[in-house]
Order: C-alpha cells, then sequence, then structure tokens
C-alpha cells in the first residue's frame, strides 16, 4: 500500500514557559505538561513517506535520510498509538527526510511524528482530523520528552503566539501579522538536551517565571521586532545563551536584521531579515559559522500537510 508523501514545516521556539495543565476530563495525568511561548515554522521541515503492507503483527520500520534508526522515538510512539485506531495489522515504512538540525531547537522530532501521522492516517484510511492527528503526534512528543507545546503551531504557520498549551483542539494559538517576504537566517553549532533540561526542576521553575513575563511583555506591543526583542532577553535571563550564539545574534543585527535570538532549546540561533538584505546578513555571519551549519528559509503560512 501507497506511498503516501506528507510534509510538515520546522518550528523553531524563540521563547516558552513550561507549566502543567489543569486537571482536565480528555487529559491523561502523564499528558499535562504543557508550554505557553512563541516562535516560527519555517518552510524547512521534514517530509515523510509511509508505505505499508499487511502483516500478521505491527511492525514500524523508520529511516532518517535513508539510514534505518533506532531513535525515532517520537515517531515511532505516534505509529503505535495510530496503528491502535485500526483492528488490521500492518507492517509500516515510515522514510522522513530532514531538511533541519536535529535536537537544535527546530522541531524536528514533531515535525516527523506530524507528518508521519498525517501521511499514516491516509494511507490506512483511518478517517481522522487534524486535531485528533495532532493529539497523537503532542501525546508522543510529551511521552517521549523531545518537546513540550511544539505541534500545535505546526498545525498552524507563521509567527505563532501560543497562550495556551496542550493538544490541538485545547491550545490557544495567536499570530502576530508578518510579511510573507520576511527571511528567517538561522544556524546551529549543536543540540541542547531537551530531556535534561525538562528533567531539572529549578531550571524549569526559572524558565517558567522569565516565559511568563515575556509573554507579558510581547502581548502588551505584539509586533515583530518587540517579540524578537524580548525573545532575546528570554534567552540571556535564562542562561542559555552562549557567547558563539551571542556573537551571531550581534553580528546579524549589525548586518540590519529586524531582530535575532536563540533557538528553545539548542546552541543555535534565528535572526529575521527584510529579502533584500539576507544575502547581507549571511555574508556578516559566514566568518562565525562553518557555511554547512548557516541556512536561509521562508516563513512557513501553510502549516502541515499532505502532499
Amino acid at each position: 500500500m501507497g506511498p503516501v508523501k506528507a510534509f510538515c514545516p520546522g518550528g523553531i521556539t524563540s521563547f516558552f514557559e513550561p507549566y502543567r495543565m489543569r486537571r482536565l476530563g480528555q487529559i491523561p495525568e502523564n499528558l499535562r505538561a504543557a508550554a505557553r511561548g512563541g516562535g516560527f515554522t519555517i518552510e524547512k521541515g521534514t517530509t515523510t513517506c509511509v508505505s505499508a503492507r499487511r502483516a500478521r503483527k505491527n511492525r514500524i520500520e523508520v529511516y532518517i535520510d535513508n539510514e534505518p534508526t533506532r531513535n525515532a522515538y517520537t515517531t515511532e510512539t505516534v505509529a503505535k498509538l495510530l496503528l491502535r485506531q485500526t483492528d488490521r495489522r500492518f507492517a509500516l515504512k515510515i522514510e522522513h527526510e530532514v531538511e533541519v538540525p536535529i535536537g537544535a531547537g527546530y522541531g524536528a522530532s514533531a515535525t516527523g511524528a506530524l507528518s508521519a501521522a498525517l501521511a499514516i492516517n491516509e494511507l490506512l484510511t483511518l478517517g481522522l482530523t487534524f486535531d485528533e492527528l495532532g493529539f497523537f503526534a503532542h501525546a508522543a512528543d510529551i511521552k517521549c520528552r523531545t518537546g513540550l507545546g511544539t505541534v500545535g503551531p505546526l498545525l498552524v504557520g507563521g509567527c505563532v503566539i501560543q497562550k495556551e498549551g496542550g493538544p490541538p483542539g485545547l491550545c490557544r494559538i495567536d499570530r502576530i501579522p508578518i510579511k510573507p517576504s520576511y527571511m528567517i537566517i538561522s544556524g546551529s553549532y549543536g543540540p541542547i538536551s531537551t530531556r535534561k533540561i525538562l528533567d531539572s526542576k529549578t531550571i524549569i521553575k526559572k524558565i517558567g517565571q522569565e516565559g511568563r513575563r515575556t509573554m507579558h511583555l510581547i502581548l502588551k506591543k505584539p509586533n515583530l521586532r518587540n517579540f524578537l526583542q524580548q525573545s532575546e532577553d528570554f534567552a540571556f535571563r535564562v542562561g542559555f545563551m552562549t557567547e558563539r550564539v551571542e556573537r551571531l545574534i550581534e553580528a546579524a543585527r549589525r548586518a540590519g536584521s529586524v531582530g535575532a535570538t536563540q533557538n528553545m532549546l539548542g546552541e543555535a540561533f534565528h535572526a529575521v531579515v527584510e529579502e533584500d538584505l539576507a544575502e547581507e546578513v549571511l555574508v556578516a555571519l559566514r566568518d562565525l559559522i562553518p557555511d554547512g551549519r548557516l541556512f536561509s528559509t521562508r516563513i512557513d503560512f501553510e502549516g502541515a500537510r499532505l502532499l
């Protein structure tokens, strides 16, 4: 059967506030971890191809950029959750083409899970809606501790403000209106372990306080420049900003970007620039970061979709 393809834009988180959702009948205890925050969806993301054949028992194979992997826990988890929605048994082959760095604040785990969910739903004719598929992808992201609230914004697109966290259908998402001509320039030195951060109560408390403050200051003046400035201040205050990332942000600002900040969570940065200044900003940054780790992309306004 198949193949069926789906695409999910990358998701860059600029700031966030982790918290636990209040008790709601439809949300089990183990899925009440959530986050408010904001960021961007980008045209670089994950394209997923899923094929299937009938089998005596369910099996899942995951490939990333043509290589078999046993580390795609979030994708495997969402596939298992969706296979429970049918009485039939399948051997699934899930192939991800990932255009963004993994583990560096581009939402790679969530993009893989959500694009896989869209393709599996179509291929196996499960008949689930966007919100229902988003719920399963969100549940996988939370269970695998690879994110707290990345999935909801990936269904929406743009410059996103997540006013309330939780799965699609329950989260509250707004957007800052921005021109489609803006470009994102981003680069990554490497990952920061999301799992380690989420396991530290002291760090989580600090992030929560600063995340609430940042959200308040952005909503008082909801424009792109203020969004980026407050997000940069957030990264400084929570102590994630490395010297290398700080130098990139300063260089992007001097070269004419609207603003820049650190990815949450990664030793990575993103700057927003006018289209006609993009090359100038890229040139200014190439002396500071290896060219292969630097890229430019447009902002995605469509969200996750079947291809």
